[in-house]
């Protein structure tokens, strides 16, 4: 790699770490939680209590036209700029628009709650838990306005402390309410609460970082935000056709199937995080696109890198979660859930379009402007997901929603590679990415002949005997295969090595990659 980029890809490897690390201990922290609610409530009340949060979801997704996604942008525009005084004015914007606009949409949620559980719910009786839930409008706006403020300022350990005090607020209370006999009612107070104890925790981090900016330059308010819708508009009717296409979703299984369908759902989607961890980090790549020149030859390196890296971890996870679905299921959340197996495994099939680049389009889109290409993108899935959903869940119930998932996802990832490749002249290398597909599967195809012999009394030795093996024989492939070079190993080598805990961590793999590549190339 190139001096200039090898300095923007270690800085946004920093900002990957902490991210990776507070997500995945925040995962694990809520996925705790999140089983013993799930086992507590049972797959008809963990259903009422995830609908009771979508009239909250719905109003949130029309609140920001595009502001978060800009405040992102030009805080590391500016700041690689060394403008620090805008950076201030941009973040202080950026808190009164969210605030004001949260507030009103708060309010209006609490006071018209019972119409929005009638009209979007088809349930009525949910109108006090759904006014209960409205309160995560305020808190989880500010908590998104804090997230994108530290990804602009690279300060990802913001980033981990907020999730993380979120996650042990969240994991400890709604059980502890649920036990102490309030039920749904408490697990969605300890879900609104630890909106609020992350907020409250993350300010205080995050004034301490304002502070150093010194006094905001004097940009007006309007001219701010001008700048900032000007840029982010695109990415809000982006973001405004998502937020429809879900609740349409919603609004489909609420009408089509039953409370305990859509229990089990929620828990499929909730697991499909263990994937989220991985990729979350690689949000880090927007400011790392934000820094680089268009049609440079960074660029090029730069999203192929991305692509590959991103690929070698997602492709193979998603793998082994489609083939231990069901031991994954009934380790976390019990037996009762008998459906949530076969949702997981469809689920999670969109994440196998991360060896086209479907990790990294957005960034790439954002990171260098072309907002527009964003919207066309989630257009092209709006168009194709909406008349879908509801003619597939109508005959097939929740897998019809799924089917429509991966059937719009697909005509989605296309359109992106085309106007990657047109637009921005980029691609992806195919070979590598099939390469990864074809270790993938056959590390797939061996762990499943050997699952009677890899059979215990307990779920969760199934779990770790069998994903144990997946990785053993992914691990050996992959530079068997010429999947990973030496050059491979030594960018990796450069990307952990200021972090002493991933290069323990990944030490062993390491090494064990560097063995068979010798072997590989002495023959």
């Amino acid at each position: 790699m190139s001096g200039n980029l090898s300095n923007i890809v270690e800085e946004s490897a920093r900002g990957g770490f902490f991210l990776f690390i507070g997500y995945f201990m925040s995962l694990v922290i809520l996925s705790v939680g999140s089983m013993i609610v799930g086992r507590l409530l049972g797959p008809e009340g963990f259903g009422i209590f995830s609908l009771a949060f979508v009239p909250s979801a719905l109003i949130l997704g029309f609140l920001d036209p595009g502001v978060g996604a800009a405040l992102t942008r030009f805080t590391a525009k500016f700041r690689n700029e060394n403008k620090v005084d805008v950076v201030a004015s941009i973040l202080r914007t950026g808190f009164l628009y969210k605030f004001i606009v949260s507030t009103i949409a708060t309010v209006l949620c609490f006071t018209f709650s019972e119409s929005l559980a009638a009209i979007l719910l088809n349930r009525s009786e949910l109108g006090y838990f759904v006014r209960i839930a409205s309160i995560i409008i305020l808190f989880q706006t500010l908590f998104n306005f804090l997230g994108e403020a530290f990804s602009g300022l690279d300060r990802m350990e913001g980033n981990a402390l907020i999730l993380n005090t979120e996650a042990i607020v969240k994991s400890f209370l709604s059980p502890v309410l649920v036990i102490l006999g309030f039920g749904i009612l408490g697990a969605i107070w300890g879900h609104v609460i630890s909106y609020i104890a992350a907020f409250i925790i993350g300010a205080i981090f995050f004034l301490k970082l304002y502070r150093m900016l010194g006094k905001p330059a004097e940009n007006s308010l309007f001219t701010n935000i001008k700048m900032m819708v000007s840029y982010g508009f695109p990415l809000y009717a982006a973001n405004f056709l998502n937020t429809i296409a879900s609740q349409v979703q919603v609004l489909v299984l609420a009408f089509f199937t039953s409370n305990t369908e859509i229990g089990n759902f929620y828990v499929a989607a909730r697991l499909l995080a263990v994937v989220g961890v991985l990729t979350y980090p690689f949000s880090a790549l927007f400011p790392a696109f934000s820094k680089v020149k268009k049609n440079s030859s960074e660029l090029f390196q730069l999203f192929r890198l991305s692509t590959k890296y991103t690929s070698l971890v997602i492709v193979p996870a998603t793998v082994l979660i489609m083939v231990l679905s069901k031991d994954i299921v009934y380790t976390f959340y019990g037996r009762s859930y008998t459906l949530a197996p076969s949702y997981l495994t469809l689920y999670v099939v969109t994440n196998l379009f991360a060896g086209f680049g479907s990790i990294v389009f957005g960034h790439v889109f954002n990171g260098l402007g072309y907002t527009r290409l964003s919207f066309y993108s989630t257009l092209v899935n709006f168009t194709t997901f909406t008349p879908l959903v509801y003619f597939l869940t109508s005959y097939y119930s929740v897998y019809g929603t799924l089917f429509a998932i991966i059937i719009s996802q697909t005509f989605t990832m296309a359109y992106n590679i085309l106007a990657c490749n047109r637009i921005l002249g980029l691609k992806f290398d195919a070979v590598t990415s099939a390469k990864i597909y074809l270790t993938s599967f056959v590390s797939a195809l061996a762990t499943i002949l050997a699952i009677d012999i890899l059979s215990f009394p307990y779920w969760i030795l199934n779990l770790l005997s069998r994903g144990l093996l997946f990785f053993i024989i992914y691990l050996t492939l992959t530079p068997i295969s010429k999947t990973i070079s030496t050059y491979d190993i030594e960018n990796i080598e450069i990307l952990i090595r200021r972090y002493s805990l991933f290069k323990i961590i990944l030490a062993p793999v390491i090494k064990y990659e560097r063995i068979l590549l010798s072997l590989v190339e002495k023959n």
